[in-house]
Parts: structure tokens; sequence; C-alpha cells
């Protein structure tokens, strides 16, 4: 028989030792899920794109877009981006990585539903 198929209590240790020594550096590592995290104002992506959790509160000197009786209109719970109901608080936007938003919120990406 090839001795190189063959498990043998060597071959055994030695897959043992190397599972055991991946597991422990995988425990090593820290592992934060911010997956279900809703988005702060105070992160990078939040402040380049505008979010705010108040839409009220946008600069419209900064961010036209949201000027006017047009712009007074848009809230992240009726862009087309809100992967959630009109009537949801908090739902996930595709924008920030499908982590919730709040839905009385906005930002400059916003795009109306159709």
């Amino acid at each position: 028989m090839n001795s190189e198929k063959l498990m043998n209590r060597r071959n055994f240790l030695k897959l043992g030792a190397k599972a055991g020594g991946g597991a422990l550096a995988l425990s090593v590592i820290p592992i934060k899920l911010i997956a279900g995290e809703e988005v702060g104002e105070d992160e990078a992506l939040a402040q380049a794109m505008g979010y705010v959790v108040d839409a009220s509160a946008v600069d419209t000197t900064k961010f036209p877009k949201r000027a006017g009786e047009e712009g007074a209109k848009q809230f992240c719970n009726n862009c087309a981006l809100y992967a959630g109901d009109a009537d949801s608080e908090t739902a996930p936007c595709s924008i920030f990585q499908n982590r919730p938003v709040r839905g009385a919120g906005w930002c400059n990406a916003w795009v109306a539903k159709t």
C-alpha cells in the first residue's frame, strides 16, 4: 500500500496538530459582527454621504439635494435603497452594506422608489 494515503498514527497526529493550531489561531483573532449594528452619524462613510438619523437636521448648504419642497419629501424610508417598509423605524440600506438606518433619516444617495 502507498504510505502517503495510509492514515497511520503519525499522519493522524500531524493532522490533529494542524487543526488544533488553526482553531487556536482563529480563537485569538477578535471577530466583531457589525452587520446588525445601526449606522452611526459619526462613521466615515455616513459623514461622506451626509447621513443623519433625523432628516430635518440636514445641512442644505452642504447637501442642496435635500433643500426645497421636493427635498423635504426625501427620507430613508421612501428611498429605493431602503430595504424595509415605509413605516419601519429602521431597515437595512444597501449603501451601508445592508446595515440598519433610521427611516426618518436621510443621506445624499437618496433615490426615489419607483
